[in-house]
């Protein structure tokens, strides 16, 4: 570590050892992680008056040539307070002078004496406060100032001269008047050391609103949503104020908060509890906490809004970057195991729901051997399925909105996700083809025409995932496994079949069957036609296998 000698002015820089340092100057730069700091000895003499054996004051700085500046002025301002103390113990005083100067600490005069002492502590303070005002700015605006303290020193160490003399022929009543002009002394420097007040922001309520307004041409019903709830839970943990006043430790304060919320967290659309509640609820009863990811997120929308005003002059840095986040995933999602899909296909669909047992098994099936996402599934329409070159294919396509409703516009999840997936024959023989049929009959756009839009996010799978989820949670099914588990259950059993040899399945064939992105980009599903082998995807889909007891007509049972 380094350290810097300091003995009235800046010295070059010089490497000690903290001990050898410390016994060798009075005042002395210190470097620590945070920043530089001033440290200087009181004079053993002086101790019992200022009630300290050291001073220590923060620099509020990492810059070394700031510090030695900043140390200069503390040097000025202490060794001015040291010379106007130290007369009372001055061996060139004659012993009649000295026995008055205690006289008079003993009387009422040792209030000026401690006022000095006070008035040197807040001096302080205001030099700590001028610094972080200085961090943002040259140290050549300051010049001004700094003639006028190098005035004011000049100055008091006249009065100081002027009190030497005045101590051998004045009488002890005089004493006061002169103690006095000291103390107004350090009131005048106050005025100028006082920090610049912040400019004016807006109060964050209607900042908020200002960014969304400002943000929001391309935002979804769900992003209106997402940020207004991170911001009414910024202000539930952080209060309503300026932005401008915001510090780093309100953003400490709201991470942590946010990271002891319980994992269910906003599920309950009706639960009005504030984060402090939720988080005291949560110790009650030892809830799991929400993921490291989802903290993040709200740091993320914190950080747009920040970096948003940051443009404007309104903010002075963006206190919202640069934090950690544990995103490993809390739990971990496994493929479906042959014990939990036995008890999957021998217990019953029996849910008080809208949705048909059939909607139910044939969703389940199109999962299980397709891996697809059960959005995608459920957002299937009549006109998605189609045959490319006599093969029975669903297309994963985007879709514009019906008229008069806006929510059925959809895009696939990547450009990947665009894609033909031929139809296994497990699922042929199931009756999926007769279900598209039976739906195209009755002029349904939707092969799963008992789903309907629902949610704030307008999703079709909302009501089978949360029926779903139910179900298997009374099966004793973990939450480890999900229907998205049908998607891990068909890339694994694909990529576990050798690329090369009788049966083989190359890479890219899975990647293009899946939705993946990989080296090779996906083509989309226009140029399947022509450029993906839709024989090869039909091999892919039929290389699916489930144990014999996987029967998909045993779900609508």
């Amino acid at each position: 570590m380094i350290y810097n000698g300091f003995s009235g002015y800046p010295q070059p820089e010089t490497r000690f050892c903290y001990t050898g340092l410390l016994h060798q100057s009075n005042a002395v730069l210190i470097r620590r992680p945070s920043g530089y700091s001033y440290r200087q000895k009181i004079p053993h003499n002086l101790r019992p008056a200022i009630g300290k054996r050291e001073i220590w004051v923060t620099l509020e700085t990492n810059s070394h040539s700031l510090a030695k500046s900043r140390g200069c002025a503390i040097f000025c301002l202490t060794d001015k307070l040291f010379g106007l103390l130290k007369f009372m113990d001055d061996n060139e005083l004659c012993q009649d002078a000295n026995d008055i100067i205690r006289e008079d600490l003993r009387s009422p005069h040792k209030s000026l004496f401690d006022g000095i002492i006070r008035r040197y502590e807040i001096e302080l303070a205001s030099l700590r406060s001028q610094f972080k005002v200085m961090n943002a700015e040259h140290l050549l605006a300051r010049v001004e100032q700094q003639d006028r303290f190098s005035k004011f020193v000049e100055q008091a160490k006249q009065d100081v001269a002027s009190l030497h003399d005045m101590m051998k022929n004045t009488p002890k009543s005089k004493i006061a008047e002169h103690m006095e002009a000291i103390n107004r002394r350090f009131q005048s420097i106050e005025e100028w050391t006082r920090p610049k007040e912040p400019e004016k922001s807006p109060l964050f309520s209607d900042a908020s609103e200002a960014f969304i307004l400002a943000s929001s041409k391309e935002w979804k019903d769900s992003d209106f949503r997402s940020y207004r709830n991170t911001f009414k839970r910024f202000m539930e943990v952080c209060g309503d104020k300026e932005i401008r006043l915001y510090t780093g430790a309100d953003a400490g304060d709201f991470k942590e908060m946010m990271e002891k919320l319980p994992d269910n967290y906003g599920r309950n659309k009706t639960d009005i509890r504030t984060v402090p509640q939720l988080v005291r609820d949560a110790d009650r009863q030892n809830l799991r906490r929400v993921s490291g990811k989802s903290v993040k997120n709200h740091f993320s929308k914190m950080s747009s809004m920040w970096k948003y005003f940051g443009q404007r002059d309104l903010t002075d840095k963006n206190i919202f970057t640069g934090w950690d986040f544990d995103t490993r995933r809390k739990i971990r999602r496994v493929r479906w195991s042959d014990e939990y899909l036995r008890l999957l296909i021998d217990n019953p669909f029996d849910i008080a729901t809208s949705i048909s047992k059939e909607t139910y098994a044939y969703i389940v099936a199109v999962g299980s051997y397709t891996g697809m996402r059960l959005e995608e599934i459920c957002r299937l329409r009549c006109q998605d399925i189609v045959t490319i070159r006599g093969i029975p294919c669903i297309v994963v396509q985007d879709h514009e909105e019906l008229e008069g409703q806006p929510w059925t516009k959809w895009s696939a999840k990547t450009e990947a996700g665009t894609r033909v997936i031929p139809i296994a024959e497990k699922l042929i023989e199931a009756g999926f083809l007769e279900l598209v049929e039976k739906s195209r009959r009755n002029r349904s756009q939707y092969v799963f025409s008992d789903l309907k839009f629902s949610g704030k996010d307008k999703k079709r799978s909302g009501l089978f995932q949360r029926n779903f989820s139910t179900h298997k949670t009374r099966l004793k099914i973990p939450p480890t496994t999900v229907f998205h588990s049908f998607r891990h259950y068909v890339s694994t059993k694909l990529r576990n079949i050798h690329e090369h040899g009788e049966g083989g399945l190359r890479e890219i064939w899975l990647d293009d069957f899946l939705g993946h992105e990989s080296e090779n980009k996906s083509v989309g599903a226009i140029d399947y036609f022509d450029e993906v082998d839709v024989e090869n995807l039909k091999k892919v889909a039929d290389a699916v296998r489930y144990p014999d007891f996987w029967d998909i007509k045993k779900l609508m049972q």
